[in-house]
């Protein structure tokens, strides 16, 4: 799991530009081409800012983000005022999609396009689209697909305060690369969650769909249900961290 440990002033996009807005960063990378790989933000009403650079047409990147139900779904789409992607009409923007976690797609259509200045980094930015609505419970994800080469950024939330984010991997500590209709949880991926916070375990198989369940917490064990299942993970915590994972 990384933190963030710089306060930001406003919206930013790569590449050398400063913070703004309180929205914390989250660069993605090449490797965040598909969903199963991308970034988890540990809550979605927290404000970060996400940014996506395309080297050419057809690059993905997409990142992912947890609600809970009666919470807000916030999203905005940028880019700086900068070329080439100032210059680019709106037909050749990236597409920007947001999937649900019942797997409603909610497309960021472009109609707009509101100045914006940032007076930290002295730049300015556009709005291009702006969804607000009411949350499902679960994991959301936004994939942005280029249709040649550009930035853009994506705020995300809007409570100014403190955002932790997981990164996908193999390691412990990294959420386990998303398995389409995984049958069986190893102990090896099960066990990436040991060192993670409880809402970062919790939210990490979520995005997984393992089920999740806690069997002891400082010291105080629970009793649980004696049926075993291969998609579930039973975890033991203290002080607030995953020190043991069961697969059943």
């Amino acid at each position: 799991m990384r933190r963030s440990s710089v306060i930001l002033a406003a919206l930013v996009l790569l590449l050398g530009a400063r913070p703004a807005f309180g929205h914390y960063p989250v660069n993605l990378k090449t490797s965040h081409n598909t969903v199963a790989k991308s970034p988890i933000l540990l809550d979605g009403t927290i404000s970060f800012a996400v940014y996506a650079d395309f080297a050419k047409a057809n690059d993905k990147r997409s990142v992912r983000f947890a609600l809970k139900g009666g919470q807000r779904l916030k999203a905005e789409y940028l880019i700086l005022d900068r070329t080439p992607t100032s210059r680019l009409r709106s037909s050749s923007l990236p597409v920007i999609t947001i999937t649900s976690p019942s797997g409603k797609r909610i497309a960021m259509k472009i109609n707009e396009r509101t100045s914006f200045y940032e007076p930290y980094g002295k730049k300015n930015y556009f709005f291009l689209s702006r969804v607000s609505q009411s949350a499902e419970a679960g994991i959301y994800s936004i994939t942005a697909r280029a249709k040649m080469k550009s930035a853009v950024v994506i705020a995300i939330g809007q409570n100014e305060t403190r955002g932790d984010f997981l990164e996908a991997g193999s390691d412990v500590g990294q959420c386990p690369v998303s398995i389409e209709n995984e049958e069986m949880i190893t102990n090896s991926r099960a066990n990436q969650l040991v060192s993670m916070s409880e809402l970062a375990a919790e939210v990490c198989a979520a995005a997984n769909s393992w089920a999740y369940r806690v069997a002891a917490r400082d010291g105080e064990d629970f009793m649980l249900t004696q049926d075993y299942s291969n998609t579930r993970v039973t975890v033991s915590i203290r002080s607030g961290t995953i020190t043991k994972v069961d697969v059943g």
